[in-house]
This record gives structure tokens, sequence and C-alpha cells, in this order.
């Protein structure tokens, strides 16, 4: 009777496991296009852990509208995206697959201006596998495959597949010291059936680093530099650049709720003849947190970013959470972006002005509603304002 119970508790043990599930939808519909924005009709799925694997589904249903004022990317299809992981020893194997199904067909630009198209269906494959001796060297690798059915228009080509296939690893050591250095790289190759368009390209890093850095009063630092050589052409049929990259990051914790966060990060890139600055960018993003007046936990985030390279773009950002009573919160949001604009009669750069406020509601039981109006104005004629209410429910980590 002992030796029955002993190995029923073993087997329970190993087939014990988790089950959580999640489900929402957002609606946004603004001033510009009467209903025409963005609408996630419906997006769900599952989590199953069993201590030493899991698997993770996710499936949405999404359709974006079109307007004569402000383009948008027209879609209409349903994604569903299954991923599972197993761990032994210091091995880990993660295998996953996503297949879209495109309800009114997606409109998509061929490359090297071959076209436009819909696309109908696509399918993409991944494996990726690890090896980990924790402190002292990582070893990683993985695959992916896209497969798109495409309809092409304009063309003596009707229906096309455009296929892409990736694939790389890298290998990480540990310095004693507390740094790392690291080797890897990747391969990857697009074609289109029924068209002169085959492009290789690859790509080798050699990457070094310190993280994190520990200095008094709450500071850390990471800092990071990589050297890529590239082989191949980019989808415009010109030569590819080798590229040296140097990031720094530094967090100080001026207390237990207030946080600043700044990044920085510089790029060059070496062609045969000349040597120029690549795209450079730094951020900076504040965070205070505070209990309010409710059950949920209330926050301010301040932030604002700039990034340069053939185009420039500017944000600042304010988001805040403020707790009220039980689980309702109030809910704020600006936006300050300056950046590039394909719409006519801007200069070829606009700016964006975003001011909002909302509620939000979240229940013990994992229930999660909200909704949020905001004004956006920007140098577009002729309509210079208008508004957009954002909305949306949602059920999370519902245990079973």
């Amino acid at each position: 009777m002992r030796v029955f119970m002993i190995l029923l508790l073993a087997g329970a043990s190993a087939f014990a496991f988790s089950f959580e599930g999640y489900a929402q939808m957002n609606v946004v519909s603004d001033s510009i296009n009467y209903g025409e924005g963005l609408h996630n009709w419906g997006q769900g799925g599952f989590r199953m852990n069993g201590g030493n694997w899991d698997i993770l589904l996710n499936a949405d249903r999404v359709k974006s509208g079109e307007g004569a004022v402000v383009p948008r990317f027209y879609r209409n299809h349903l994604e569903t995206h299954l991923e599972s992981r197993i761990t032994f020893g210091g091995f880990t194997v993660n295998p996953e697959v996503q297949y879209d199904i495109d309800i009114d067909s997606a409109d998509v630009v061929l490359p090297l201006s071959l076209g436009e198209g819909y696309r109908n269906s696509a399918l993409r494959p991944g494996l990726s596998l690890a090896y980990s001796l924790p402190g002292v060297f990582e070893v990683n690798g993985t695959g992916r495959y896209w497969k798109k059915d495409v309809t092409a228009l304009d063309s003596d080509v009707d229906d096309t597949e455009w296929t892409e296939m990736s694939y790389g690893g890298d290998v990480l050591w540990h310095t004693p010291i507390g740094g790392y250095l690291a080797v890897g790289g990747i391969s990857h190759q697009t074609k289109l059936d029924g068209f002169d368009y085959d492009r290789n390209w690859s790509r080798v890093d050699f990457s070094a680093g310190y993280k994190p850095v520990n200095f008094p009063t709450r500071t850390f630092v990471t800092a990071e530099a990589e050297y890529s050589l590239y082989t191949g052409e980019d989808y415009t049929g010109l030569a590819l650049p080798n590229r040296f990259t140097a990031k720094l990051r530094a967090v100080q914790n001026v207390a237990g709720n207030v946080m600043f966060n700044i990044t920085f990060s510089q790029a060059a890139d070496f062609y045969e003849d000349e040597t120029r600055f690549g795209p450079f960018q730094s951020a900076i993003r504040s965070q205070y947190k505070f209990s309010g007046w409710g059950n949920v936990p209330s926050s301010i985030m301040i932030g604002g970013q700039l990034t340069e390279s053939a185009i420039t773009t500017r944000l600042g950002e304010l988001e805040g959470r403020i707790s009220l009573y039980s689980g309702l919160s109030a809910l704020i949001t600006g936006k300050l972006w300056y950046g590039p604009s394909s719409v006519a009669g801007t200069g070829g750069y606009r700016t964006r002005e975003i001011i909002g406020g909302g509620l939000e509601f979240r229940m013990n039981n994992g229930l999660n509603t909200f909704v949020i109006y905001e004004r956006e104005a920007s140098n577009l004629a002729p309509n210079d304002v208008w508004g957009k209410i954002r909305g949306g429910v949602g059920f999370y980590a519902a245990r079973f």
C-alpha cells in the first residue's frame, strides 16, 4: 500500500500543471474615418505550465480600416500562434508555429517596386535550441521559415509564394570579471516565385558588454558594444555595410517607488568608400508609483525619446493611472510626436499632439474594462483636430 501511494504521488507530481486563460476585445473609432479605425474584435489564449515545460496558444481577430484623409494599412485577419517550451538539464527546446488567415486579403507591397498585391494566408514554423551553464556560457540556435500566399496586382504573375528563411546562432561566455564576450551569426533568404527575385544576406556579430555594474545609491549601468560583418544586399539591391553599435543604459532608483531610466545608442556604418554615422537613439523615462485611494497600484510615467538617422523622430509622453476607489482608476495620457509624414502638404514632417483621459475598472476575478477619449491635433489639411474613443474589455489570468 505504501509503495502504491508513493507511485501515485510521483505520477501526480509528474503530470501536475497549471492552466491560465485570458480574453480581451478593443475597439477604436475616430471622427476622421467615422468608425473605420482599428477593431480588435477578439483576442484570447491560454498557457499550460508543468514546471519544466509550458504550452502557449494565442489567437486574435483584427480589422483596421482605411480612409481618404489618413491612409491606413488595411488588414482583416485571424492569427493563431502556438508555442511550447521544454527544459531538461541545461537544455531548452522551443518549437512554435504561427498561421494567419486573411479574411479580406491584406494589402502588401512587393519588394524592389515589383508592384502591390494581396496576402491570402501566411505560415511561419520555427524552432529554437539552447544550452546554458549558468554563470559560464550559453549556446543558442534558432530557425524560422515564412511562407506567404500572395496574389499580385498589375503583373503577369497572378499568384506567387513569398518565402523567407532565417537561421543562426550564438555563443556567449561570462568572464570571471563580470562581463561577457559573444560571437554569433544569422543568414536570411527571401524569394518570390514567378519573379526574378532571390535575395540573400548574412551577418556575423562580435559583441562584448558588462552588465550590470552596480554603483551606490541604487544605481546600475549596462554597457554593450557590437561589431557586425554583413554580406549580401538589402531589398533595394544595395550592398549592406558593416556596422558598429555602442549602447549605454543607466537606471537610478531614487527610492523604492521612484525610478529613472536613461538609454543611449549610437551606430556607425562602414561602406567600401566611406564611413557614415548610423542611427542615434536616446531615451529617458521616469516612473513614480504610489498607492492612491483604491486597491489598484497607481503610477505616473514621463518619458522622452529622440532618434536620428536618415530621418528624425522626437517623442514626449505622459501616462498615468490613479486609483480612485476599489478597482476604479482614472487614466491620463499625453503625447507630443514629431516625425516623417507621407501626407501631402506637411513638408515631409509633421507633428501630432494627443491628450486624453478615461476610466478603468478591474475586478478581483481578472475582468478589466476601460474607455478613454483622446483629442488629437496634427498639421493635416483640412482636418487639423479630431477626437478618438478607445475602449475594451479583457479577462486575464483566469486560473483553473
